[in-house]
């Protein structure tokens, strides 16, 4: 029978004690596979900004950024929705099917 914390020992049974989990050291992960390119996007972007001469919006900033030649995918002045391919370098990528399953 059960009071509390305590555990009643029955005639002829073992009393069982509790314990808490014993600690295990961490190992210590590199995260120079996994941090992006950070001093190289902000780069691509400060290109981006001098050809197109407007203020970006977040979207913008993220797409651009990831930029392998910028001047020479925006050329013709930024316009190029429905117009041009754009090369880009992403370093992650994710993707959903039609059961709404990701993948990265």
């Amino acid at each position: 029978m059960l009071r509390g914390s305590r555990i009643q020992p029955r005639r002829g049974l073992d009393v069982i004690k509790r314990a808490l989990a014993t600690h295990t050291p961490l190992v210590e992960k590199s995260c120079a596979s996994i941090t992006p390119p950070y001093a190289k996007l902000i780069q691509n972007l400060e290109h981006v900004r001098g050809i197109l001469n407007r203020p970006l919006t977040l979207s913008e900033k993220i797409l651009y950024s990831h930029l392998v030649d910028p001047q020479k995918s925006l050329a013709g002045g930024g316009k190029i929705r429905g117009e041009a391919y754009l090369q880009l370098h992403p370093e992650r990528v994710a993707m959903q099917d039609a059961s709404a399953q990701y993948a990265i």
